[in-house]
This record gives C-alpha cells, structure tokens and sequence, in this order.
C-alpha cells in the first residue's frame, strides 16, 4: 500500500488531474505536487513557517526552506480532491489485501456503513460567508461561519469512505444526492433520526441489495406510534406497508422510487426503561432477529466517536488556512490521515486482543493450579472483569504524524518505518469496560474556562 501511494504522490496523470491549472506543477520547484501534498497533512495544527521548517529539516533540505507565502501561493493551486482520491486509494486497498488476513470486519458477511453530519466552525471571511453559511443568534456581533459535513463511515473498520462540506442543506439531501453512490451492494446503513425520511428507505428498496436501519422519532411514521408505548404487552415488531407522503411525491416520481414499499419496525428497550423504534427493509426476522437490533444499532455510536476524535485530537477546526480552498485541503487530508491510521492500526488491534486472551487465559490457569493445590481454600480468588484493549488513537495519530513524511516520501524501504509504527500504536492502549456507560452532563463550564482548555488543556491529548 505504501508503494503505491508512493506511486500516486508521483504520478503524472494524477498531477494533471489534480492541478487546478493548466500550467500548475509544470517547472521544477522546490514546492512540487507531493511537498505541497505533505505540508498540508503535516502542518494543519502549525504555523506555516514553523511547518516548512521542521518538513525540510527532516528531509535535509534546511537551508532551502521557502517562505510562508511561497507555501500559501503554491497549494491554491491544488484541488482539494486529491485527498479524496488518495483516501479511495487507502480503502480499496485495505477491502482487497486486508480481507485474506481475516482483518477486514464484517456483521453476517455484510459492511456495516453509517452517515452522520456535524458542523465545523471556519474563519469568518468574505470568501467563506460566500461560499458556507452564517450562524447567527439573538446576540448581535456573535455570528460564526460554519460548514456542514457528512461522512459515510465504515464503523468496524474505523474507514472514512466519503464525505461532503457544505452549506446548511440537512442531512438527507448529502446522503442521497452525493454519498448514496460511495455505498455498495449488500451494505447496511445505520441513521439517526434526522434520516427518518421515506426518500431514504425508498432509496434503499430500489436499490440492490442495500439495506437501511434508521431509528426514528415518535411523531415521524404514524404506523410506528404504538410501539413507543410503554408497559407490557406491547409488540417486539411489526411490517407495515408504507405509502409515500404527498409531499415527497414529487422526488419519488422523479428518481424512479417506488411508491409503497414494506418497512419493518423494531421496538428496542433501553437499560433506563426508555424506548426506541427502529425502521429497517430488513424484512427477514429469521435470518435477522429483533433481538439483535440493539446491538447492531449500537455500533452506529463509533462514528459520533470519530468525529470526537477528529475535533479534539486531530484538531481539524485549527485550519492552516483562511481560503475555502484551503480549508477543503485540511479537512479532507484529515479524513485521510484518519482513514490510514485505521488501516495501519488493525493488526495492532487483533495484536492486543490476542496478547489480552493469552494473559487471561494464563492468570485462569495459575488460578487453577493454587485452587488444586489448596492454596485459595480459605479465601475465594479475586475474580477480575475482563476488559477490551484498544489502540490509543492519541497516541497512534501523532506517530503517524511524525512518520508521514518518511512513509510518502522516503526513497527507501518502509518495513523499517512500519515496524516502528506498529510499535508505538501498541504502546499504551486504552481499555474498555463491557457495558460501561456515563452520563451525558449538561456544559456548565463558564466561557474562560472553555477557552483555557482548548488554549492548553487540548495539547495534553493532542
């Protein structure tokens, strides 16, 4: 995978292809196509001119490190899709040489992909208002510019397949229009509540083998509004035979939906006696059980998850640049780095699982060997709750940080930098409680105290 990307940073038709200009990276520079490439994924969280410095010191070039501005000039003239196509390139990748390593992970042989948007906030300039969105409230001078984004997540597989920024447009339009396309057949998509749409689950009937999982409020599918009652004696499920509301009509007819289609509704009671429905085209209560579906829609939560990670740890807010071009270029060479980091942390993963299961399978036998020779008689052994060992992704982002450069631009080998890698990704892993839950707290914090923590308190983690 290395060597070929190696191979992608280099290659003619993707300069061509990604140049924004005709004439762009024609003449030999010193910011050619790949430095710019690798300047914007490891400079985002720096200043330009401490960037370009320490990014040409490693590469032995100190005395020939360009100005901020010459920085600045050259990546307007790189589209910011080339992070995309890099980020596929990783994917299609892990899909096609992870698989026969058993490291590609799947729910009944199929992916399971969610969509979720958040809102980022952006420098406030004339270019960004332009092009974003103003958010405003009651309080005068207290506006912000922020974007939309919407990422199709592989959730075993921590991937990044696609994502999309732009203006306020909600959620569903993003999904179908842009990133409905990035899906697969026999993919199974699991949506929160702002995708309770019958566009959606039409979208996912019409197409072949694509199923959808959507848990949706109590005031969205009058068929569903029984099975949010609680007590007892309430149905698990129920199929209905749904009709398409007058109001989306129109879209239905001119993309060729169907206009009735069955839905499967799920009721699922939470551990504080709350209850949630589930609208699913998975029909088949055999081969899919209702029993499975609070589980399965669990998973959903490791991209609220991701998207905390590229917030808080990835930083991806503290733009290298005030431009829309700019911003574009970081946020997808985040995903990108995001992405990597997920494919390059999967045999970590299954390494401090095994190294977990052989522990405990040793401190069970030497349990045993004390009970036979009736060492524990008088006082029971201490039973210790088995927990799940993760990679830190903390820890794992910044080494690949610092790697980055030798790993995309190295002329050598890069078993040597990998081995490295995938030593310090093992190195302090975080651990996982089963069933462990907490409390989602209120903010109470007063303004200076949230503007200390992400002054001071976010270097700790990042």
């Amino acid at each position: 995978m290395i060597k070929g990307l190696r191979r992608e940073l280099s290659c003619p038709s993707i300069v061509k292809r990604f140049r924004r200009d005709e004439k762009a990276f024609t003449r030999r520079r010193l910011l050619d196509f790949p430095y710019v490439i690798l300047l914007i994924l490891r400079g985002h969280k720096h200043a330009l001119q401490n960037s370009l410095n320490k990014f040409f010191s490693g590469i032995g070039k100190c005395l020939k490190v360009p100005t901020a501005s010459a920085l600045c000039q050259a990546r307007q003239k790189l589209r910011p899709e080339v992070f995309e196509h890099l980020t596929n390139f990783v994917c299609d990748n892990f899909y096609r040489f992870y698989e026969r390593d058993g490291l590609v992970q799947r729910w009944r042989g199929r992916r399971l992909v969610a969509c979720d948007g958040t809102y980022l906030n952006l420098p406030d300039n004339e270019e960004t208002r332009a092009e974003f969105f103003l958010q405003t409230n009651q309080h005068k001078g207290c506006e912000a510019v922020q974007a939309l984004t919407c990422v199709l997540f592989d959730l075993l597989n921590g991937l990044a397949l696609s994502a999309t920024l732009g203006t306020r447009t909600g959620e569903t339009i993003p999904l179908l229009e842009q990133l409905w396309e990035k899906t697969k057949p026999r993919d199974i998509l699991l949506l929160d509540r702002g995708y309770a749409d019958y566009r959606v689950l039409a979208s996912a009937a019409a197409a072949s083998g694509r199923d959808v999982v959507i848990r949706i409020p109590t005031n969205s599918f009058k068929e569903a509004r029984p099975l949010f009652i609680k007590g007892t004696g309430i149905p698990t499920e129920k199929i209905v035979e749904l009709k398409c509301p007058p109001k989306e009509r129109k879209y239905v007819r001119e993309h060729g939906l169907p206009e009735s289609l069955r839905v499967r509704f799920i009721r699922v009671e939470l551990e504080d006696a709350e209850v949630e429905v589930l609208a699913t085209t998975l029909i088949d209560s055999e081969q899919y059980p209702a029993t499975e579906y609070k589980w399965l829609y669990g998973k959903r939560w490791g991209e609220e998850t991701f998207f905390d990670r590229v917030k808080n740890i990835f930083e991806v807010e503290r733009f290298s640049g005030t431009s829309p071009v700019a911003i574009r270029q970081d946020y997808y060479g985040v995903l990108f780095l995001a992405t990597l980091e997920s494919v390059f942390a999967a045999s970590d993963q299954r390494a401090l699982i095994e190294k977990s299961r052989q522990r405990q399978q040793q401190r069970e036998a030497k349990a045993e060997a004390e009970r036979q020779a009736g060492k524990d008689t008088e006082v029971a052994p201490k039973q210790r709750q088995v927990t799940q060992p993760q990679v830190n992704r903390a820890n794992s982002y910044v080494a690949l940080l610092d790697k980055v450069v030798e790993l995309l631009l190295g002329d050598g080998s890069a078993e040597k930098i990998l081995e490295e890698m995938h030593h310090l990704f093992r190195t302090s892993p975080t651990r996982v409680r089963p069933g462990r839950s907490f409390e989602r707290k209120p903010e109470k914090k007063h303004r200076a105290q949230r503007l200390r923590w992400h002054k001071y308190g976010k270097k700790i983690i990042a």
